[in-house]
């Protein structure tokens, strides 16, 4: 009924290498906020605050770049070119974050941190990482073939991510732990961005068409964006996408927003950072490697995103009791534990908007791939502007002090940030999952009605 053939391994590799800018997004979200605050002195109040401003400008634009992807047309298809086009400048930009002037004013210092932060994030960032979304639903209709897709998107995103804050600060102090090792650091890692992006476009294809392209002379309409946002929230399946991966998304950047801080300040060891993230790669990877993927052909994504949900909020509950205690092997106990359960969530959630991008086809015979990929990036980068912003209004709120004993309530107020937030909104997630979630019943009466309509155009 739909492509069934099986997709090349350097296809699925294509798919997760171009993850590794969500990967240096992470890193950003991790330390950014700390190097503006210790290293350059700017203040924390502020610099969230302008985090979250950027998020406003960025969740806009990601609605403009899907339109943008869905407009495209060239020998390469409509998403793949922006991957060459924006390959080398995406890792120029993550050097850049780093180049603040140093003595310069405050106000000066804030005017470069918003510019060059929403180059990458609102500009390059968001077009890259639209474009690569949109893959999925434009490479195959097969559910098992996406699960595969998104167990390598996962797989070298949060990979990336744990890797590359695993390797930050001794990276970092290898380089002589000044401002300078930091811009090293950060260059190294937008070398391996671009990289990354160039071989995705060099090894990933399109070969899905639509109803429309099965038709007439083969051509798809081109949407405007106002009728793709039409589409966008006409579609209940993109909307719940959209809270879904808000929700998700926010609980993950909470705590690797604030596990910096939660390890220097709460558990007094810095370094628990690069260790407690190796701790956690090892699990990860065998969840996402081989969990995730046959949980979904047993049971579904609902019920996967159920046990996934479940497993993570319960290992958010041990290291906040680690937290309570100052129990380093329970702490370690709790790390270990979410990697083992991310699988399920993780590969359940990244197809959620292929499937959108099918389902809104069946009510309208118009598929918005750009669009709905705008659905992951816009989530992600709303709630990492989100969870940075928090991050800092509770520091500052809380009398936070850079490089020094922090108070009861400062440490506190980390530790909820790291671990009980991050629960419950999960929590709410499920409640989600719930109340609305059935595509698992609704998508053989989906692609059934799907291909009878390509077959009788085709007569």
């Amino acid at each position: 009924m739909e492509r069934e053939d099986k997709l090349t391994l350097a296809e699925r590799f294509s798919f997760g290498i171009g993850e590794l800018p969500g990967a240096a997004n992470a890193i950003i979200g991790a330390f950014l906020m700390m190097f503006y605050t210790d290293n350059i002195g700017m203040a924390a109040g502020a610099v969230g605050t302008m985090f979250l401003i950027s998020r406003i400008f960025d969740g806009i634009s990601d609605l403009i770049a899907g339109n943008i992807v869905d407009r495209t047309k060239t020998k390469w298809g409509k998403a793949r070119p922006w991957l060459l086009w924006l390959g080398i400048p995406i890792g120029l930009s993550v050097a850049l974050l780093t180049w603040v002037p140093e003595n310069a004013s405050s106000t000066t210092q804030m005017i470069y941190a918003f510019l060059t932060y929403n180059l990458f994030m609102s500009i390059l960032y968001t077009m890259v990482n639209v474009a690569k979304s949109a893959l999925m639903a434009l490479m195959t209709q097969n559910p098992i073939e996406r699960a595969k897709l998104a167990k390598y998107s996962v797989l070298f995103g949060l990979g990336g991510s744990m890797i590359g804050c695993s390797v930050a600060f001794p990276l970092i102090n290898a380089l002589g732990g000044d401002i300078s090792a930091w811009r090293g650091a950060f260059a190294i890692f937008g070398t391996i961005t671009s990289i990354g992006v160039l071989l995705s476009f060099a090894l990933s294809h399109e070969h899905i068409k639509s109803v429309e392209e099965t038709v007439g002379t083969g051509v798809r309409e081109k949407i405007s964006f106002w009728t793709g946002l039409k589409l966008f929230v006409q579609n209940k399946y993109f909307i719940f996408t959209l809270i879904t991966n808000f929700l998700i998304n926010l609980s993950n950047n909470l705590n690797s927003g604030s596990q910096t801080y939660f390890y220097k300040y709460a558990m007094n060891n810095e370094m628990l950072t690069t260790s407690l993230n190796l701790f956690n790669l090892v699990p990860m990877v065998f969840s996402v490697m081989f969990l995730g993927e046959p949980c979904i052909r047993k049971w579904g994504k609902k019920k996967s995103l159920y046990i996934g949900a479940t497993g993570q909020i319960l290992s958010y509950a041990v290291r906040g009791l680690a937290a309570i205690t100052g129990n380093i092997p329970l702490l370690t106990f709790g790390t270990v534990l979410a990697g083992i359960t991310l699988g399920p969530i993780a590969v359940s959630n990244n197809t959620l908007p292929a499937d959108a991008v099918d389902y809104g086809e069946y009510l309208t015979n118009k598929r918005i791939e750009g669009m709905g990929s705008s659905v992951l990036t816009c989530a992600n980068k709303l709630s990492t502007g989100l969870a940075g912003a928090m991050v800092g209004w509770v520091l500052s709120l809380t009398g936070f002090v850079a490089n020094a004993v922090q108070s009861a309530s400062t440490n506190n107020a980390i530790a909820f940030l790291f671990a009980w937030g991050p629960a419950i909104l999960l929590v709410l997630e499920m409640i989600l999952v719930k109340c609305v979630y059935r595509y698992d019943e609704e998508r053989p009466v989906v692609m059934d009605e799907l291909q009878k309509r390509k077959e009788k155009t085709a007569l």
